[in-house]
């Protein structure tokens, strides 16, 4: 698998076309954070392309440092708590709300960490096996990171809607993917993976959108009134 600043851009603009049309079919405030995720993760492809040019001299180191950061920062850090806070929120079913419950406190606090420590020591990146490298000093990784997959891909698994259901199996299968890879190369490829497979989040919200289209069956008409 070949990963590259074009490859960064397009994905950025294929999931980006897909973000769009998500965006069109949020009706509520309680789908937003969900419906907004495709767009974010082409905004964040988007950012990667940056480092990558920064990399290979063709943008200023500045660039590259800021791009660095904000990729590192949203991958690590604000995915695990919007992630799962966006699926209960879009949750229908009262009792999977429930069991939704402790995965956004599992966000919460694995997110809190991973921000702290991004934001007090530096990143560094690299070139290797055509991915970016992000070296970052997370004492307790490996809980860290089993705590950072069961925030992010436990919720849409346990959804009541099925695409979304299909969201957590594609990223899980993103992960086991990526862990078979050096760890300092898992947040690169986990997330342009997940970026491409959003597009389930978009089928969800356009079988939604289209269910909710279909009229209402009602009643046998009333007998014509004779005499």
């Amino acid at each position: 698998m070949c990963f590259s600043p074009e490859a960064d851009f397009a994905a950025a603009a294929v999931v980006g076309v897909a973000g769009v049309e998500t965006l069109r079919r949020v009706r509520t405030r309680r789908e937003l954070v969900v419906g907004l995720l495709p767009i974010l993760f082409a905004a964040h492809q988007l950012t990667e392309g940056f480092v990558w040019l920064a990399l290979r001299g063709e943008v200023s180191g500045a660039v590259g440092r800021t791009a660095t950061s904000i990729y590192v920062i949203y991958a690590q850090a604000v995915l695990p708590m919007i992630v799962p806070l966006g699926f209960y929120l879009i949750e229908p079913s009262a009792s999977h709300r429930r069991l939704l419950q402790p995965f956004v406190v599992l966000g919460l606090a694995v997110g809190g960490y991973l921000l702290w420590q991004v934001t007090q020591y530096p990143i560094q990146t690299q070139e290797y096996a055509h991915c970016i490298a992000y070296d970052t000093h997370t004492p307790l990784g490996t809980q860290a990171a089993a705590a950072y997959v069961i925030a992010t891909c436990g919720p849409a698994l346990l959804s009541s809607r099925r695409y979304l259901q299909w969201f957590g199996v594609a990223n899980l299968a993103g992960v086991a993917i990526a862990v078979s890879l050096r760890e300092a190369e898992f947040t690169s490829v986990w997330c342009v993976y997940a970026a491409l497979v959003s597009v389930l989040i978009l089928e969800h919200f356009r079988r939604q959108r289209r269910s909710e289209a279909q009229p209402r069956l009602s009643g046998p008409p009333a007998a014509n009134a004779t005499g």
